[in-house]
């Protein structure tokens, strides 16, 4: 994309503005966002102006400055006097930042994120399994029991499934007591599993078969088998996501989302 002149007016906001002020600057990131993610404003080109910004979504200086500055905590964008305000490179980005990592999952369509996405969960939540299975306390193990349990009662609804299925996950990490790997990983998920083309479409019977999976992983927990947890819990994810990943993922053009260049 060509290089945003000062004095072209900015598409208008995709969704309309809340109307309490103290929102104003959320729902203007959250756009701005989503509009850099989709490579609508390309790495190395430069943001409108703030006159621009304010005339477009019809908001205060006051407000777009302190988008701006949430934007550039988020190293979308770097501002530098006298060159105005240029979008950062993909590499850059705090994907970590909930409406960062939103949008970069929702403009996915090569489902690379998506695939960084479960390899940081196999490699994160294999170390937790791991560490679970040696400083678990009973009373974990057995709410981890209670919780396979839970699983196989709900095979035959995917919505209650989903949410046990975190559930469970989510107990192996907090008997892990790796509070930061668990707060990585909650986050990821948070978005994620809003994502269709990351939860699927499962049926009962992909249930069923996930619940293989889990038992597997539980067994390995209670047998306070390190390695075998970790296995299990790597083999369980890896095998999940490529039963469920879509077959076909559309090209992004350079510069968006899903390009590592």
């Amino acid at each position: 994309m060509s290089r945003v002149e000062d004095a072209a007016p900015a598409e208008p906001l995709r969704h309309p503005l809340p109307r309490r002020p103290q929102r104003l600057a959320t729902a203007v990131v959250e756009d701005l966002v989503d509009r850099v993610v989709a490579a609508e404003f390309q790495a190395g080109s430069t943001l409108p102006t703030e006159p621009t910004l304010c005339a477009s979504y019809g908001v205060s200086r006051t407000v777009v400055r302190e988008a701006i500055k949430a934007m550039e905590a988020m190293r979308l964008i770097t501002v530098q006097q006298g060159q105005g305000t240029t979008v950062r490179r993909f590499e850059d980005w705090d994907l970590l930042n909930p409406v960062v990592l939103a949008a970069t999952v929702r403009h996915d369509d090569e489902l690379s994120i998506l695939d960084d996405l479960v390899d940081v969960r196999r490699a994160l939540e294999a170390q937790m399994a791991s560490q679970a299975a040696e400083s678990a306390s009973d009373e974990a193990l057995a709410a981890l029991q209670a919780a396979m349990e839970k699983l196989r009662s709900v095979t035959s609804d995917p919505a209650q499934y989903l949410q046990a299925d975190l559930d469970f996950h989510d107990l192996i990490m907090a008997a892990s007591e790796n509070r930061l790997g668990r707060a990585v990983i909650r986050t990821i998920n948070a978005q994620a599993f809003r994502s269709l083309r990351y939860v699927g479409d499962p049926t009962p019977k992909d249930c069923e078969v996930s619940n293989i999976a889990h038992q597997a992983v539980l067994d390995r927990l209670l047998a306070r088998d390190a390695p075998g947890s970790a296995a299990a819990m790597d083999d369980h994810i890896l095998g999940s996501w490529h039963r469920r990943r879509p077959k076909r993922a559309r090209s992004k053009p350079r510069g968006s989302a899903a390009t590592r260049t």
